[in-house]
């Protein structure tokens, strides 16, 4: 059942189709030698890799843009020291290297210039613009062996500047640590602008940029969640004044119904191969969990059959368990089942209401709320139910978290001079940071994969 709408959603999310935006043409680098391990990312003592970005010049034949070359290098090096994996050296004033030419080639430059401020990594890149078109070279170094590590250039639309700078930092990123990168992806959130009524749901880059509003439904929206191929968000909705389960598809510019169940259609989480919907449902006079077709909205399977109330489902990155929070116990714990029935497992045993699950696909670990002390922190704790963790130690609610596309970082919401405003950590509860600083109250933020 499709529901009209006037929101353009290939319009507003065009950005996720990476085909239509940018060409890629991958510059052919020779076999390597046997690689060299950069990061031991399982090691207790992990340290930053030196990383120097170079300032970004016109490519051979192109006009000086000393915006792009500005905006361009800036998002080169927030997004590496957002990552927590290097130390980028940026102050050019201690670079010893004045560029003589406009190409980036290997030979072009001497590597000692760079090795011996201390850079073990080099970032090149080098940039043309012909009216709305944007061509960009970028390489990677390694300045102790002297050799290239990756090389790319790209072709966009210069609106899409942020995209395809975000696209090669992303493959630094899985270079020298053999993780997927963070940013290329997309968050959804549901907001509220102060004295309106409704709630819609926006979409802004992982850095808080971007910022889109998606719905105009005035009504209030709820628990958005992307699909891993990006091109889908499920959330409910209240604006038949029942919380029904809606699906918008941004690859065909529509949007269905997925579940009207009376009662409650909420918190619904995709499956790996974004086949299934796990949500919770109501039955009698208490919610369970169950498990539907993506597609059609079909009832699979009920999960749970208990007298208490369950929510807040997520997938593990097996398919094979779901966890959840149950107060079958008097109060909200996580608890994870098998899909195919069988005995629960209670995870959280400490503190008096746990709460928003959601399992990372790198590190088997579970982050959820807990309220500590009269106040909602962020935890993490093992799928086995070992290594509880405390991350948080706010003055004001945290809530809500789900991790990054390679389980790095942790996003949530917490209240900023009275707004609640979207955060983010590490994976260890450092290196926090505050992404949006504008008057709109966020709710239930969901962190896609990456573009």
């Amino acid at each position: 059942m499709n529901n009209k709408s006037p929101i353009n959603w290939k319009k507003i999310f065009s950005s996720s189709l990476l085909i239509a935006l940018f060409t890629v043409v991958c510059i052919s680098i020779p076999a390597p030698a046997p690689a060299r391990v950069y990061l031991e990312l399982d090691s207790p003592n992990l340290r930053r890799i030196p990383l120097a970005v170079a300032p970004l010049q016109p490519l051979c034949g192109a006009n000086t843009n000393a915006e792009i070359a500005r905006k361009g290098r800036r998002i080169l090096i927030d997004d590496l020291e957002f990552s927590t994996f290097f130390e980028v050296l940026q102050d050019t004033t201690t670079f010893l290297e004045k560029p003589k030419s406009c190409s980036l080639a290997p030979g072009t430059f001497d590597y000692s210039n760079w090795s011996l401020i201390g850079a073990e990594l080099l970032v090149k890149a080098g940039y043309s613009v012909s009216g709305k078109t944007i061509v960009a070279e970028f390489r990677l170094y390694d300045t102790v062996e002297g050799k290239m590590l990756v090389g790319k250039r790209y072709r966009s639309r210069t609106r899409n500047m942020r995209l395809l700078f975000h696209k090669f930092t992303n493959l630094i990123v899985e270079k020298i640590t053999g993780l997927p990168g963070e940013f290329t992806a997309k968050v959804a959130f549901c907001g509220r602008v102060k004295g309106e009524p409704a709630q819609e749901l926006y979409t802004c880059d992982y850095d808080g940029y971007e910022l889109r509003k998606i719905t105009s439904n005035r009504s209030i929206n709820v628990s958005p969640a992307w699909s891993h191929d990006t091109n889908k968000l499920v959330y409910t909705s209240y604006r038949n004044h029942n919380p029904d389960l809606y699906m918008i598809d941004f690859t065909r510019g529509k949007e269905v119904l997925l579940s009207r169940r009376k009662g409650i259609n909420a918190a619904a989480d995709w499956s790996t191969d974004d086949q299934q919907l796990t949500l919770m449902q109501r039955y009698k006079d208490h919610s369970e969990i169950t498990i539907i077709n993506s597609s059609s909205g079909k009832l699979i399977r009920r999960l749970t059959n208990s007298p208490a109330n369950q929510a807040s489902p997520c997938w593990s990155p097996d398919n094979r368990r779901i966890a959840f929070v149950s107060d079958r116990s008097g109060t909200p714990h996580i608890y994870v089942a098998a899909i195919t029935g069988g005995p629960w497992q209670r995870l959280t045993t400490v503190d008096a209401y746990n709460a928003d699950p959601d399992w990372s696909d790198y590190n088997d670990k579970i982050v959820f709320t807990s309220r500590i002390d009269g106040t909602f922190q962020i935890c993490t704790i093992g799928s086995d139910g070992s290594q509880y963790r405390q991350l948080t130690y706010a003055q004001s609610n945290c809530e809500v978290p789900c991790w990054s596309p390679n389980g790095r970082h942790i996003l949530f919401t917490k209240k900023i001079n009275h707004v609640r405003q979207l955060m983010v950590m590490d994976e260890k509860g450092r290196n926090l940071k505050q992404l949006t600083y504008d008057k709109i109250e966020k709710k239930g933020p969901s962190w896609s994969a990456n573009r």
